[in-house]
């Protein structure tokens, strides 16, 4: 508990460090019913550490991410953390938002709310849109989301071999959207066989109940992989009765996902790859905080689908990727139950989003110190919006087509990486975007760094970033087609020390990211009363601690995120006025983890996660108006069991939030009490 205090009091002497402090020791009931349940010896995999196995050192683990190539992650001076198959393996029962926002600098709100939930991702407490999701590399996004982000209720965690978070603005390798940072999920494609397989069953509090079932297998030309997970929910009430009045129905979650990959090995030196992706689900929603609905349902779906080759000589590899992303919403309220606030007796809207992706770059060795990455990218997108209600005023339909919002954004990128240079190493990348509405844009990043006896790296990060304007600021009745790209430049510290046993390891970070021409919604004193404009900056700042340690038997591990930010807008010429205004997201944010295995078959975990106070906005229904609220702070323990009981067949529990305690990450809405998953997992 000293090192907390000695974190919290090096970095802001407040109240709101206290207080999580505070919440720390109340734990220690809740702790007790844990080492009741036969838990004296304790162990957590570490769900939010880098390390990829207690097998691998963390010296030699390989990553991608960082430079679009295979390569050791010491070999990078950029802020990159890997959740590894083992920590998978101990997720089945959690989706894949509640363990990104376990990750040191993650928020995800929505991640403990209802199955259903769309979660935002925060990086660093950048706002939800400024994070890229990549599916194996391939940017993956919903052109008809306000802010083109994707939904992560459409990934199965079941079929994820590994995630690869890197920080800070990644626009020059990945390009728009990477203000913040990249969540690169790879799916599970490495095989030993010609055929593996893996069967799971489990069932949960809600009345959860998930079946998944995945085959693939390795041949000397052939890889192949077939995945399928089906995930039911009666689910709670979403809506928080607030009044205790009774009758708020459960809002229940039906999802299932398909994924398939293909790759063939034609000769020594080349790859053909394809895949495709279908997921959809449906939930029941309500009509907002506090305000329950009984026929109100959400349903969305993914197509993704795509393929290329790999080029690989000895010196040389060069890489084509093509992909094909297609996500169908439906919102439909029905007239069966009109809450006393609706507008309309009923109401659906349609959105449909559809993007092509192709890049193709080369990697260029010279020796063994040197490589230079050279390509060319082009996105194209459009949207299209079909809204339909009944009221007292009579029907309504508005409708935006897809032949209107098309867009296209080509790139070249390129960079250099230069490493082992003495304890010296360097990166240094530019990118020239070509975009059909605001026209040209750079991006450039430089990342030097040092390394020492293999133990001590030290490095700086500095690097530009941009998010084009999305179809609906562009194209919709507020759209404005004369919108900027939203502009940042973010600046990375950092030390990361590793033992001489490669055991243990620490990272500290300190970050700073300011964001110009930020897009915002203006009112307008004429229709349609409000337009999409440039017009605010944000400038946000923080550190991270991160580490782990293994002592024999026992691993312990931790991560410490601190964030502040505010935003200045010019209200009046030469008056420019700043406030916090980082919505749901906490300033101070605690993962703890301590653990030990027993034996060889038995392996017992033990997290704690601590979130500081937040603010809300809250719009009230009966009085159209829209205040501010402080979300208190929270702790949450949760325990994680399993037994083997051979190399294939293992037998887990999965209990969380032990204390059963009532917070709130969106008020007005509920968020899950103690809970559990039981299930069995079979390999052959």
């Amino acid at each position: 508990m000293a090192t907390v205090w000695i974190v919290f009091r090096s970095v802001e002497n407040n109240a709101g460090a206290a207080t999580i402090l505070l919440i720390m020791l109340k734990a220690f009931k809740t702790l007790v019913l844990a080492l009741t349940l036969g838990t004296t010896p304790i162990l957590v995999y570490a769900q939010n550490l880098s390390a990829d196995s207690t097998e691998v050192k963390l010296l030699d683990q390989v990553v991608i991410t960082a430079t679009k190539h295979e390569r050791k992650q010491v070999q990078t001076g950029k802020v990159l953390s890997v959740i590894n198959a083992e920590t998978l393996r101990r997720s089945s029962g959690q989706s894949l938002s509640e363990l990104l926002s376990r990750q040191v600098g993650i928020t995800i709100n929505g991640a403990q709310n209802n199955l259903g939930t769309n979660p935002d991702v925060y990086i660093r407490g950048a706002g939800t849109g400024y994070t890229l999701i990549l599916l194996d590399g391939i940017p993956v996004n919903d052109p008809a989301n306000l802010n083109n982000n994707f939904d992560l209720n459409l990934i199965a965690i079941d079929q994820i071999e590994r995630i690869e978070i890197l920080k800070g603005g990644q626009s020059t390798l990945y390009g728009s959207d990477a203000l913040a940072g990249v969540i690169n999920i790879i799916s599970k494609q490495r095989f030993q066989k010609p055929l593996e397989g893996q069967a799971l069953a489990a069932i949960g509090s809600y009345g959860t109940w998930k079946g998944h079932l995945g085959l693939g297998g390795q041949t000397a030309k052939t890889t192949y992989n077939l995945q399928y997970t089906h995930l039911n929910a009666q689910g709670f009430s979403s809506a928080f009765d607030e009044k205790n009045q009774g009758g708020y129905d459960n809002d229940g979650f039906v999802e299932n996902n398909l994924s398939t990959q293909l790759k063939y090995r034609l000769g020594k030196d080349l790859l053909v790859k394809g895949l495709v992706n279908y997921n959809a689900y449906q939930t029941d929603i309500d009509a907002g905080a506090f305000v329950d609905d009984k026929d109100y349902t959400s349903s969305s779906n993914n197509l993704l689908g795509g393929g290329g080759f790999v080029f690989d000589k000895k010196y040389l590899r060069l890489t084509l990727n093509y992909a094909y992303n297609a996500t169908e919403r439906v919102f439909e309220d029905d007239s069966t139950s009109v809450p006393a606030t609706a507008f309309a007796k009923y109401a659906r809207t349609d959105y449909r989003g559809k993007s092509n992706f192709i890049e193709a770059y080369g990697n260029f060795k010279f020796g063994k110190k040197m490589e230079f990455l050279l390509g060319l990218e082009n996105r194209s997108q459009n949207m299209s919006q079909v809204y339909n209600s009944v009221s007292d005023f009579g029907n309504s339909r508005e409708e935006l087509t897809s032949d209107f919002t098309q867009t296209s954004l080509f790139s070249t990128f390129a960079s250099l990486n230069v490493r082992d240079l003495g304890v010296f190493g360097l990166e240094i990348g530019g990118r020239f975007n070509q975009h059909s509405e605001f026209g040209s844009y750079s991006t450039f990043n430089l990342n030097p760094y040092l390394f020492i006896n293999q133990q001590l790296k030290t490095f700086v990060n500095w690097s530009s970033s941009f998010k084009a304007p999305t179809q609906y600021q562009l194209f919709s009745i507020y759209g404005n087609q004369g919108l900027q790209p939203e502009v940042g430049i973010n600046v990375e510290l950092g030390t990361q020390w590793f033992s001489k046993d490669q055991s243990s390891q620490l990272r500290a970070v300190y970050f700073i990211r300011s964001i110009q021409d930020v897009i915002i919604f203006r009112s307008t004193s004429g229709p349609p009363f409000g337009q999409y404009t440039n017009f605010n900056q944000q400038d946000d700042a923080g550190l991270e601690l991160d580490g782990q340690s293994q002592l024999g038997k026992l691993k312990l591990g931790f991560n410490y995120t601190y964030v502040d930010g505010k935003v200045s807008t010019e209200l009046r010429p030469g008056r420019d006025t700043a406030y916090f205004n980082l919505i749901r997201r906490p300033k101070h944010a605690i993962n703890l983890n301590f653990g030990y295995s027993i034996g060889k078959k038995w392996e017992v975990s033990l997290a704690l996660r601590a979130l500081g106070k937040r603010i809300d906005i809250y719009f009230d229904n009966n009085t159209f108006q829209s205040r501010q609220v402080e979300l208190d702070p929270y702790l949450t323990l949760d325990l994680y069991q399993e037994y083997r009981v051979n190399p294939k067949l293992k037998v887990f529990l999965d209990l969380r939030n032990l204390g059963n305690q009532q917070f709130f990450d969106t008020y007005g809405y509920n968020a899950r009490r103690f809970n559990f998953t039981f299930g069995l997992s079979q390999k052959f």
